[in-house]
């Protein structure tokens, strides 16, 4: 699995990749991404809603390839090790469900050092065999 992280965003929707944010809304990377999808405002807010409420990873797939974990693991947290444990529920849904071979991960708006290593730390252990390229948006 190729790994990249960089802190310039390709063009993840014509290239095909199914994109990992966290549940948030208004100016914030979710909502940009099922816009440009095609996806109305309300179905993005009682998605972000849903994936809150659960305390749980959601997607939008296969209405949109967009995924996101829970707002509180970006914003409220610093730990590295429970974003970790989010991210892995969205591997293995992307295993066994979604199939995505090409993801990006983007946490914008809320990326800290932790976020990178959450990151690294999920794609390190399991699920993430099916997976060919991975890219890590980083801020910094």
């Amino acid at each position: 699995m190729n790994i990249i992280k960089t802190n310039e965003l390709e063009d993840a929707i014509n290239k095909g990749y199914h994109i990992l944010t966290f549940a948030e809304t208004g100016f914030a990377k979710l909502n940009d991404y099922s816009e440009k999808f095609g996806l109305d405002q309300e179905t993005t807010i009682r998605f972000s809603e849903q994936v809150n409420n659960k305390d749980e990873p959601g997607s939008l797939h296969p209405k949109a390839p967009v995924s996101a974990v829970p707002r509180r693991f970006i914003r409220d947290m610093t730990d590295a090790q429970e974003l970790a444990t989010q991210i892995e529920y969205f591997l293995y849904a992307n295993q066994t469900t979604i199939k995505a071979t090409k993801l990006l991960f983007d946490f914008r708006a809320g990326v800290a050092p932790f976020v990178i290593d959450a990151c690294e730390l999920a794609l390190k252990r399991q699920h993430s065999n099916n997976i060919n390229e991975v890219v890590i948006i980083n801020e910094n």
